[in-house]
């Protein structure tokens, strides 16, 4: 027997998992924007889809104000490559509230590949169908409704309340677009070149947001990348919140460099395009010396200094 819809579309029964409510057209789901997940499938999840067809039913729940229309709260990569593949209609579950959906969700995914920002998004939209007297309150019904610890779900939320522009800078976060990227170069034009921001740190700065402007915490966050001990991090963050005038490049180097700062010279990161034979007679260089490259950089510029002195 095979699955069919009011449509008259057929779908072999082989194909489709043990139990589901109805198929529903493509045409009918959207990504729910209480969905945790927006990566795209693997070539290996539309291999196993094209050939063994859905283990899982989708979990949708209706649209508030149109009747034919279901929010996807799980299963948009099983969208993804159902729809890669050809598939016309995708067996679903249905569940009237956004709640009832994220609590299946959470029930039913593979919930150990989930990464800690599609666990943060998931306790945010956990608390947006919830009513709280105030923010414990709340948290402690989202800590009710997930399988989270309150001090996690505390910190997934202070995160998540920083501006979304900080989100790709999280470890884990969001990918992010071009035009994401682009906006966050003009705090930090190197940005990019940076592993991410811990979620230790982010969940400091949320914490140290109060009193400051949008553009005053997006530029901390860009900036507070470049640490790699978290501890400088933090204290590049208190003191760029305390000293809220200050710039934040001269903040920076008073944590990377300390009280020395005023005497330092920050070189640019440059890179310098060399033949083969002259890049191996440096590096032979520094080998027969027994010197460091920065050795030699900073002496030339100390030498360069002097005589710009002297003129």
């Amino acid at each position: 027997m095979n699955g069919s819809t009011a449509t008259g579309i057929e779908v072999a029964d082989e194909l489709l998992p043990a139990e589901y409510d109805r198929l529903i057209s493509v045409n009918q789901l959207i990504h729910g924007e209480h969905n945790p997940r927006r990566v795209s499938p693997t070539k290996e999840l539309r291999a196993s889809v094209e050939q063994a067809g859905l283990q899982q039913p989708l979990i949708v729940r209706p649209d508030d104000e149109k009747d034919d229309l279901y929010h996807i709260t799980d299963g948009w990569q099983r969208y993804q490559a159902a729809t890669s593949c050809g598939w016309e209609v995708l067996p679903v579950r249905i569940f009237e509230s956004p709640l009832a959906a994220l609590e299946e969700t959470e029930t039913t995914s593979i919930v150990r590949e989930w990464s800690t920002y599609e666990w943060a998004k998931y306790c945010q939209s956990v608390a947006t169908e919830l009513t709280a007297d105030s923010q414990q309150d709340l948290i402690e019904q989202v800590t009710d409704q997930t399988t989270k610890s309150a001090g996690t779900v505390r910190r997934y939320l202070d995160v998540l309340s920083l501006p979304k522009e900080i989100h790709p800078l999280l470890i884990d976060g969001p990918e992010g677009h071009d035009r994401d990227w682009a906006a966050l170069r003009n705090y930090n034009d190197q940005v990019r070149r940076y592993d991410g921001l811990p979620w230790t740190v982010a969940e400091y700065l949320a914490r140290r947001q109060s009193g400051l402007d949008q553009d005053r915490i997006i530029g901390i966050a860009a900036l507070a990348v470049e640490f790699t001990q978290s501890e400088d991090a933090i204290e590049f963050i208190d003191r760029a919140s305390d000293h809220s005038s200050k710039p934040l490049d001269i903040v920076r180097k008073e944590v990377l460099l300390g009280q020395q700062h005023p005497r330092m010279l920050e070189v640019p990161r440059v890179v310098v395009s060399l033949d083969r034979a002259k890049k191996q007679a440096i590096m032979e260089y520094c080998r027969k010396n027994r010197r460091s490259l920065t050795d030699i950089v900073t002496e030339t510029f100390e030498s360069l200094a002097v005589d710009a002195e002297n003129d």
